[in-house]
């Protein structure tokens, strides 16, 4: 598989327990965009884009509870937040319609994911590290490209492309407890 032509991704580590806790995380955030470019039909509209940035960012319960208080007024850490680098009508134009796309540098966005908290909800889950933080990949970069889970409907369509995805990679369904 192959990322995006002009998929630009970049991957920041903002807390040293990722390298000790998960030494393979590059290679695990790479395939998940892979899989979103090859099975979701906005991923495949990035290859339209001549530059579209990508950042992911790991980081620790200090930081996602700093950026989830100040941009969602929720005191307290959460496992992944997405930021949007492209507005819903830049979604439906580039990546849901056909619209043509500026010969210009684009932001898909930033995912941060927290180790403290998604290492706890593993541990919680008696699921495999490695196996929820592809879940947490897949979900912050789907929010990045238009999906979500606000209402009943969004999330179902949201958990049936994460199931799929997911089961792709031979894990199971995080929603079936």
């Amino acid at each position: 598989m192959a990322l995006p032509k002009g998929l630009i991704l970049e991957v920041s580590v903002d807390c040293n327990q990722w390298q000790a806790g998960l030494q393979e995380y590059k290679g695990i955030i790479t395939s998940c965009c892979e899989l979103i470019y090859q099975n979701v039909a906005e991923g495949k509209a990035l290859d339209k884009f001549s530059h579209i940035e990508l950042s992911v960012v790991l980081c620790d319960d200090e930081l996602i509870h700093k950026l989830n208080n100040e941009y969602r007024n929720k005191d307290k850490s959460t496992n992944v937040l997405s930021f949007c680098g492209i507005d819903e009508d830049e979604i439906d134009t580039f990546l849901r319609g056909d619209g043509k796309i500026p010969e210009r540098p684009f932001s898909l966005g930033e995912s941060y994911i927290s180790f403290e908290t998604m290492s706890k909800e593993a541990e919680a889950a008696g699921i495999a590290f490695n196996a929820h933080f592809s879940h947490l990949v897949l979900h912050g970069i789907l929010h990045l490209l238009g999906y979500d889970h606000i209402d009943d409907d969004e999330a179902q369509i949201m958990e049936a492309l994460e199931t799929k995805l997911l089961a792709i990679l031979g894990i199971d369904d995080p929603y079936s407890a």
